[in-house]
């Protein structure tokens, strides 16, 4: 998911936000209408209420295989266990958010969207807006009974308190690939990288960060390792000038790294998909992705050979997660639950983590599924190429604040990117 907001967009979302504060201000005489309230008394009657109805969710729409689960495998599903017809609306996160805001702004208490897929600064802006509906995690009966209450990211999302507003729906996972054919013990940390991009140059590069996910995260998780600091200091809001001042062994790191790139660092693929396509044609040595089952999703097409494998980091790597949430004038807030709920699903879960569907890591804890689901999940992880949660978990490293994850987006520009 593109949690990364242009800054163009993320402009537009402060320039909106910053118009509400000052409506309501201004306006203090006018009264805005009261809101339909909907308070369930438990989830049975959630259950009655939500059946049969139609929703609309609001989601970015840049991957075909995101798309077709939705289309193809949950909307018939939901379909058939709660006659409810799922609506998927392509649309970016600034765009969105800036709908909201509008919608928030005029007083419109019943909107056009039951459910948006979020994370990081977007949920950030949302919360501070009031544009979400909730309270409504403790609601939820999948995620009571497969997630584990203690892991972070059921309460935080980079760094911002959840407090119930938003469900979690995935995990992702920075993963290099390489061709084992070519290299047989890859480069173990980003120390050891700089040393093997020496030795091999023009053989490894990584997308722009401005304009790519993945490229971002490989910036970021480089903090943790060279700048001394431990995860929850990363993880916590600092001023900006702060955040300067411990990027600096960072951005030497990245000025050292990139006379010994692909084209001398002066030109970054565009893309996760165009590094592919290099790591393919034999131009790069490595590749890089947030998506868990992205490795063996290739090798199964013929687009990697079978002697592609895995790789992290002995350091780390970051680990992002996204999430579910529902606007504060939902219309249908009781069939957006019953749609969450499924999304946390086992089955749901399972169904999307598998290579040829989307890879997208579930976020249940495997410890509290039934056996057969366990089996499930086994056979998903025997598959060659595929890294296994418990390997992903003893690397993950927590995200960012929300704000240092554009700082670092800006630091590189000015610092690496543009010299």
């Amino acid at each position: 998911m593109k949690s990364i907001i242009k800054h163009a967009g993320f402009l537009l979302i402060i320039a909106a936000l910053s118009g509400f504060w000052l409506f309501g201000c201004g306006n203090s005489s006018q009264s805005v209408p009261e809101k339909t309230i909907f308070a369930p008394n438990d989830w049975e009657e959630i259950v009655e209420q939500g059946k049969g109805t139609s929703i609309s969710i609001l989601m970015w729409g840049g991957n075909p295989q995101v798309n077709r689960y939705m289309d193809e495998w949950v909307a018939p599903a939901l379909q058939e266990k709660y006659q409810i017809e799922l609506r998927r609306i392509p649309m970016n996160a600034p765009e969105f958010m800036a709908k909201l805001l509008n919608e928030k702004r005029s007083g419109m208490d019943t909107g056009t969207a039951d459910l948006v897929w979020i994370n990081a600064e977007n949920f950030r802006t949302a919360k501070e807006g009031d544009l979400l509906w909730g309270p409504f995690t403790h609601w939820l009966p999948n995620q009571q009974e497969f997630y584990d209450s203690e892991s972070p990211d059921l309460h935080l999302d980079t760094g911002v308190p959840i407090d119930g507003m938003e469900a979690l729906w995935g995990r992702a996972q920075l993963i290099l690939a390489y061709d084992t054919a070519i290299i047989a013990e890859p480069p173990g940390s980003y120390r050891e990288l700089l040393n093997w991009a020496k030795e091999n140059p023009g053989m490894f590069t990584y997308p722009n960060p401005v304009d790519d996910f993945a490229g971002a995260a490989f910036i970021r998780g480089a903090y943790y390792e060279l700048t001394g600091l431990e995860e929850d200091e990363l993880s916590r809001e600092m001023s900006r000038e702060a955040f300067w001042e411990i990027s600096q062994p960072v951005i030497d790191y990245f000025l050292e790294l990139q006379p010994h790139l692909w084209r001398q660092g002066n030109a970054y693929p565009a893309s996760q998909a165009q590094l592919d396509d290099f790591f393919r044609n034999g131009e790069t040595i490595f590749t890089m992705g947030f998506e868990v089952g992205k490795t063996l999703g290739m090798i199964r097409e013929g687009t990697f050979p079978e002697t592609v494998e895995s790789h992290i980091f002995e350091t780390g790597s970051i680990g992002g997660s996204h999430y579910l949430a529902i606007p504060f004038n939902a219309p249908e807030k009781a069939g957006a639950l019953l749609v969450i709920d499924f999304l946390q699903s086992p089955e749901a879960q399972l169904q999307k983590y598998k290579p040829e569907v989307w890879g997208d890591m579930p976020a249940f804890a495997p410890v509290r599924l039934p056996p057969s689901f366990q089996k499930d999940l086994e056979e998903i992880e025997a598959q060659p190429g595929m890294p296994s949660l418990a390997s992903l978990a003893r690397y993950r490293l927590p995200e960012m604040h929300a704000q240092s994850i554009d700082w670092v987006k800006n630091i590189w520009q000015e610092e690496v990117g543009g010299q």
